[in-house]
Order: structure tokens, then C-alpha cells, then sequence
């Protein structure tokens, strides 16, 4: 799934959900989430993108969005094993 598609079934997700169909929602998610949808569509599969746009779309309240780095955050929980991060944060010693 190309990243402006997943952006797209964002916004219908929000939209239906809130029954607004403006600008401001299609504008903030086709330019704050590309990057990380693009990152999703890299490292997993389509299920791990739709889990991403659901996980943002169940987050959208009261014109209240996450951040981008939230998105990361969001991503990373999900296409990493268990949502533990890639690294492993270095000595603990």
C-alpha cells in the first residue's frame, strides 16, 4: 500500500467517525503520516499499515490528533516483536 493510500483510509476512517469531511483532516494526514506509513510499508506488511491507521484513527478526538512523533512511536510499536524496540539502548552496566 503506497503511503498516500494509507493516509487516505485514515482520513474516510476519521471522517466516519466524526462525520467531517474538511480540509484540515486531509491536509494534516497526507503530509504528517506519509513518512511513517512509508516506514510501516518497508519493515512490515499491509496489516501492520492498516494496524497503524487504525491504532491513529482510534486516537483522533475532539480535534485533538497525534503527533508525528507519537506516529513513530505508534509504528514502531507495532512492526517491532512485542513492541520492543529495535536497539538494544546500549550497557546497562
Amino acid at each position: 500500500m503506497r503511503p498516500s493510500d494509507a493516509a487516505r483510509q485514515l482520513q474516510y476512517a476519521v471522517a466516519s467517525r466524526t462525520d467531517t469531511y474538511d480540509y484540515e483532516i486531509s491536509h494534516w494526514e497526507a503530509n504528517a503520516y506519509e513518512d511513517v506509513f512509508a516506514d510501516v510499508a518497508d519493515r512490515g506488511d499491509l496489516t501492520d499499515v492498516m494496524s497503524v491507521v487504525q491504532e491513529l484513527g482510534d486516537r483522533f478526538a475532539d480535534g485533538s490528533r497525534p503527533s508525528q512523533a507519537e506516529a513513530r512511536q505508534i509504528a514502531n510499536g507495532i512492526v517491532t516483536a512485542g513492541g520492543r524496540p529495535l536497539a538494544d539502548g546500549g550497557d546497562e552496566s
